[in-house]
């Protein structure tokens, strides 16, 4: 495959600042995998699962063609969890199995390096980590190099990692070791300090790493090669529910720099996806060529249209 995404595999039962609820909704890094499924069908979702896997994800798998090659069973039942959201902005997630499970199984739910190395190869062009700095995955970072020679490593860094203080030696360290990076705004002021997103912007730009920075609902930017090129989010009137947005929009990121897009076609397609994902609860349903060739399009005409209007002022 020419992209490894590897995270957690659960659901939720999402409860919402306005008091709405859903529940059974598809989650974790099945959203990155679904932004890079609308420009490419070579991804592979890596994680750890259940025997209960094929009743909740089964019917998502088949219809858009997804193999289940990756998993790993490893856990008496896929992880499920209640997410919660807050007026204030802030989130919570913990086991709808209660802390139990999550003392006895929530190690093993991690993402290790062999799950990734067996199926790591010099076709692989990127993969994606959403591991926290601690995670013994890292160890075997050198490893999975080796195994992926042509491949570009891509973190997302986990929110409790940015707003830690004491780990920002070891989050920097890590972006280093990366080919590129994720971040959102709030992690950003949180890991670097700054005020306000020019601030941020800036700081990422001395930081010197490629790095796909979210905004929210206004949009992104693609920073690399001592430039930011920003995008606004698409049609977010049209949002249902903004969850996995940054997960899906990283993972359509990774596929543009893997395939050396331009910086602004890249976040142009990750907008687009993002768009896609907050059409309804859960991941975009059903993947179609049609639909590729319409992102595709869209991406093109409003890049050249964009590259005139700067060429222009």
């Amino acid at each position: 495959m020419d992209y490894l995404v590897t995270g957690c595999t659960r659901l939720n039962d999402i409860h919402y600042a306005d008091g709405r609820k859903v529940e059974g909704i598809l989650g974790g890094a099945l959203y990155t995998a679904a932004g890079i499924k609308p420009f490419t069908d070579s991804v592979l979702l890596v994680s750890t699962v259940g025997p209960d896997f094929d009743t909740y994800y089964g019917g998502y798998f088949r219809q858009n063609g997804l193999s289940t090659a990756g998993l790993q069973w490893v856990l008496p039942k896929t992880e499920y969890t209640f997410l919660e959201y807050h007026a204030d902005g802030r989130w919570w997630e913990y086991s709808k199995y209660g802390q139990s499970f999550t003392d006895t199984w929530g190690e093993t739910a991690l993402i290790q390096a062999a799950f990734i190395l067996a199926h790591a190869s010099p076709q692989t062009k990127g993969i994606y980590l959403e591991s926290s700095v601690q995670e013994a995955v890292w160890q075997g970072l050198d490893d999975i190099r080796k195994a992926a020679p042509n491949a570009k490593i891509m973190w997302e860094v986990a929110t409790g990692d940015a707003n830690d203080p004491r780990l920002r030696d070891q989050v920097a360290e890590l972006i280093r070791q990366c080919d590129i990076y994720s971040i959102n705004l709030p992690e950003s002021m949180a890991f670097f300090g700054s005020e306000s997103e020019a601030d941020s912007i800036q700081r990422i730009l001395a930081f010197g790493r490629p790095c796909f920075f979210r905004v929210g609902e206004k949009g992104a930017y693609m920073i690399e090669n001592g430039q930011a090129w920003f995008a606004p989010a698409v049609q977010v009137e049209k949002s249902v529910d903004a969850t996995g947005c940054g997960n899906c929009s990283t993972g359509t990121a990774l596929y543009g720099f893997c395939e050396q897009l331009h910086p602004l076609k890249t976040v142009l397609l990750a907008n687009r996806a993002a768009h896609l994902n907050a059409l309804q609860y859960g991941p975009y349903p059903h993947f179609t060529a049609d639909l590729r060739q319409a992102l595709f399009t869209g991406m093109e005409a409003e890049f050249l249209r964009r590259m005139e209007e700067k060429n222009v002022s």
